[in-house]
């Protein structure tokens, strides 16, 4: 089976990689910084590699759709999804999906303090990167501790500033 059409074309620009053969099963680590990147990139990237041990995405163009596909990859365990406005509280259940996490970055999404205890299955989860709008001292507290009683092993981070 070879490579075809749009497909070829993205595997030999995205990547330099010519033909099927040459596509690892495996990467250790794929990072996107205010690029063009979007969901269909992440669809062909993960329908061929789908084991990613590290994804760090910051001002790309990913959506709910793009987590959807994200949520599939095996061996995750860091992830970073750091200002995409497209990202909501549907990717919850996605990302919550994703059992290996061991740090997740949601910094500036659409995902709220309140949407955090629907990551109840990432218990090996020890940094977790969020911000809020809301700024009030009792009402940050008050979510760091859902969150403490939610996953005990995690260290939140709300605007940068560590709640244990």
């Amino acid at each position: 089976m070879h490579l075809k059409g749009k497909e070829k074309h993205f595997w030999r620009n995205e990547f330099s990689i010519g033909s099927l053969a040459e596509i690892p099963e495996e990467l250790n680590s794929y990072r996107a910084i205010d690029t063009e990147l979007d969901d269909d990139f992440l669809k062909t990237m993960i329908s061929r590699i789908p084991t990613i041990h590290k994804l760090y995405f910051k001002f790309n163009n990913i959506t709910d759709q793009g987590v959807e596909y994200i949520s599939k990859v095996k061996g995750l365990y860091e992830l970073t999804l750091r200002e995409h406005k497209g990202i909501t509280a549907k990717s919850v259940p996605l990302i919550n999906q994703l059992h290996e996490l061991t740090y997740l970055d949601i910094i500036k999404t659409g995902i709220t303090l309140e949407d955090l205890p629907g990551l109840s299955q990432l218990q090996k989860l020890k940094e977790l990167y969020v911000s809020s709008e809301n700024k009030e001292e009792e009402y940050l507290l008050h979510h760091a501790v859902t969150m403490k009683h939610t996953i005990p092993s995690c260290v939140l981070y709300i605007n940068y500033e560590k709640f244990e």
